[in-house]
């Protein structure tokens, strides 16, 4: 029987699973999903509810009205008035309607037939799951429209719960997705927009070289000739090489012996340029015509990855961004919600922004078949500008302190790193 995992091992795993890209994505996911599922069961029915109290407060005021109207009539002769008596009738008849008016804004009726909810021709909640799926969105992105707001004291409560760990939860998601899309983002722009300008600095790890042998007798004695052969110049290293011992290649130099190999004289050591690779020190009882494997960088790989740390995105490109997706979606509501261009945009920038005023918002016209889809597509809309907009900002954020570093080493404040 092969033995199972320990059950540490396997919270490691769910643990780093749940914190990883996939993870914190698919937890906001369910986070909003099971939000519009609370929020619906909690305010549908008192929706339903309040359209019954707003009827029974309408129902006698709207009688009052017609009253009052009909006793203008019969008080001034009904049809036949004088010029004096009609204009006297239109005074009365419009404070009626403006009382009228200002009391029905006030209770908040619509006019909608509270016995036919849920039905084909009735009216459409708006706490369907649709609705609330929005509602949560824009409680933990901080949007908050306030299109619809919970009315019950258990709704409100659960809404203070909700967006206190939904909130948290999404900034984290939030950051997390933005690296990583940055990270994507920039390797597409050095791949592709770059066209090779932002190449890195290739170097080839190991350098193989033949050793000539010298004729001389002495093992461990290398001339001139030797020198040149290693270093691929003409120039010499001004290094002097002592007399060592003849040792395996397994063994090392101690102290004495790396003391001999000092260069003689500080002007020697000014004679070889900085950018010269380095040299491994090989045995000496080489064998004939045996390669030798030079070392020029041990580093090449981390200079790499430095390199590819140090490219940045234009603040244009990044805009550029930002403004396809607000005008993407601006073409993409106007034509589902029928506003003009202006009001779509407008929807966008207020709504990517986290300002959100919730004047214009998705999905509020109840009598389109499409409402409910509308309200789907504005929440997938916000949770995929966010994310893009982290993306971006980070991107930005790397550029504007990329700048202000060279700004910085060209007014002499900060000094200039040796990578540079």
């Amino acid at each position: 029987m092969g033995t199972q995992p320990p059950k540490d091992s396997c919270c490691k795993m769910f643990m780093k699973f749940l914190f990883s890209h996939v993870g914190l994505c698919a937890m906001v996911i369910l986070y909003c999903v099971a939000g519009g599922f609370i929020f619906e069961h909690l305010e549908k029915n008192n929706e339903e509810q309040i359209c019954y109290e707003s009827r029974s407060e309408y129902e006698p005021m709207e009688m009052k009205t017609i009253n009052s109207t009909l006793k203008i009539f019969y008080d001034y002769g009904g049809a036949i008035t004088t010029e004096t008596s009609r204009e006297l009738m239109y005074v009365q008849l419009q404070s009626v309607l403006e009382t009228f008016r200002n009391n029905t804004l006030a209770i908040g009726y619509d006019g909608s037939w509270c016995q036919l909810y849920g039905q084909p021709n009735g009216p459409v909640y708006e706490w369907s799951w649709a609705g609330a799926v929005l509602f949560s969105v824009t409680v933990i992105s901080t949007i908050g429209y306030g299109h619809i707001a919970p009315k019950t004291v258990w709704g409100r409560l659960v809404c203070i719960a909700y967006a206190v760990l939904g909130i948290p939860l999404m900034l984290l998601c939030l950051a997390n997705l933005g690296d990583a899309l940055a990270d994507i983002f920039r390797f597409i722009y050095a791949r592709i927009c770059c066209c090779g300008c932002c190449k890195k600095k290739k170097r080839s790890k190991n350098q193989v070289a033949h050793l000539p042998h010298s004729e001389s007798n002495t093992p461990g004695h290398w001339d001139s000739s030797d020198k040149k052969a290693l270093t691929g110049t003409q120039d010499p290293l001004s290094v002097d090489f002592s007399r060592l011992p003849t040792r395996s290649p397994t063994d090392s130099l101690d102290a004495s012996d790396t003391k001999k190999l000092r260069p003689s004289s500080r002007s020697s050591s000014r004679n070889v340029s900085p950018g010269r690779s380095k040299v491994k020190i090989a045995p000496l009882d080489l064998k004939k015509n045996d390669p030798v494997i030079l070392d020029d960088d041990s580093d090449s790989d981390d200079d790499d990855d430095l390199d590819e740390k140090k490219i940045t995105v234009p603040l244009t490109i990044t805009m550029i961004v930002i403004g396809g997706y607000i005008f993407g979606g601006a073409v993409l509501f106007g034509l589902w919600e029928g506003w003009d261009w202006l009001q779509s945009a407008y929807f966008c920038f207020i709504t990517l922004s986290t300002i959100g005023f919730g004047d214009v918002v998705p999905g509020t016209d109840f009598e389109n078949p499409q409402a409910q889809a509308q309200l789907l597509l504005g929440s997938v809309y916000v949770l995929f500008g966010m994310a893009i907009l982290s993306m971006c900002f980070s991107l930005m954020q790397e550029e504007i302190l990329a700048k202000a570093r060279w700004i910085g080493q060209k007014l002499g404040i900060l000094e200039k790193d040796a990578d540079d």
